[in-house]
């Protein structure tokens, strides 16, 4: 009778385990399209034109790495703010 049991037993988990190779596959499948779609967009203008060195000093000097970290943080906490319901602290 055990042996019975764990036949089916193993029988039911090769077929569970099958059914989610199925799906990763399908889901493999579905995915792939929006990666060749993705990959073939080009990349060239995303790129972030690079500050000559004469001028990085100078902007990390004057604490302007300080200042825009500052700036950006209080705008992404104001639009946080903004995106919950019923909190409104401005326009």
């Amino acid at each position: 009778m055990t042996a019975l049991l764990n036949l089916i037993y193993c029988f039911l988990l090769d077929m569970i385990l099958s059914f989610a190779d199925v799906w990763k596959g399908g889901w493999d499948s579905v995915l792939s399209v929006a990666d060749q779609l993705l990959a073939s967009i080009g990349t060239g203008s995303l790129s972030a034109p690079v500050i000559p060195i004469q001028y990085t000093w100078v902007l990390g000097a004057t604490g302007m790495s300080q200042a825009v970290a500052i700036i950006a943080s209080a705008m992404l906490v104001r639009f946080t703010l903004q995106a919950i319901p019923f909190v409104r602290w401005g326009s």
